[in-house]
C-alpha cells in the first residue's frame, strides 16, 4: 500500500514539473505572438507615415507584412493548441492529486486500523496473563458434592418440619 502511495506521489511531482514546463512554453508562445503583432503594427505604422516610399522598398515591406501575418496566425494556432494541452494537463494533474489524497487517506486508515488492532492485542494479552483463576474447576469430576438430603433405603428422607 505504501509503495502505491510513494509511486503516486512521484507521479504527482512529475506531473507538476510537466505542468510547469507547459506553462513556460505557453508563456513563450504568448510572447512570440505579442512580438509578431508588435512588429506587424510597427510596419503598418511605418507604411502609413512614410508617403514617399520607393516602390521596391514598399514591395518588400508589404511582403514582410504578409509574412508577419502568416507567422502570427501560425503562432496563434500553436498557442491555442498549447492552451488546450495546458488545460488537459491541469485537469489530469487535479485528478492525480485527488487520487493521491484518497490513497493517502486509505493508507492512514489502514495504519490506524492496524494500530488499534495491535493495541487490542496487547490489552487482551495482558488480561489473559494477569487474570484470576476461573471460579469453576477445570475438571467437573473433582468438584466436591454437597449433600442435598440424606438418602435412605427408600429414597430421600424429607426434612423434619414438625413444630416442637
Amino acid at each position: 500500500m505504501r509503495t502505491r502511495l510513494s509511486r503516486a506521489t512521484r507521479l504527482l511531482k512529475l506531473q507538476e514539473r510537466l505542468h510547469q514546463r507547459a506553462e513556460q512554453e505557453h508563456a513563450l508562445l504568448e510572447r512570440r505572438v505579442q512580438m509578431a503583432d508588435t512588429a506587424r503594427e510597427d510596419l503598418i505604422r511605418a507604411l502609413n507615415e512614410a508617403s514617399a516610399f520607393h516602390e521596391p522598398l514598399r514591395a518588400t515591406a508589404v511582403h514582410r507584412l504578409k509574412t508577419l501575418a502568416v507567422a502570427a496566425q501560425e503562432l496563434r494556432a500553436e498557442r491555442d493548441a498549447s492552451t488546450q494541452q495546458l488545460r488537459a494537463r491541469a485537469t489530469q494533474h487535479r485528478r492525480t492529486e485527488l487520487w493521491v489524497d484518497r490513497l493517502g487517506a486509505e493508507v492512514r486508515h489502514w495504519a490506524e486500523k492496524r494500530d488499534w488492532a495491535e493495541r487490542l492485542d496487547r490489552l487482551t494479552g495482558a488480561t489473559e496473563e494477569a487474570s484470576l483463576r476461573s471460579a469453576r474447576p477445570a475438571n467437573p469430576a473433582s468438584e466436591p458434592r454437597l449433600p442435598t438430603a440424606a438418602a435412605g433405603p427408600a429414597g430421600p428422607v424429607p426434612p423434619d418440619t414438625s413444630a416442637q
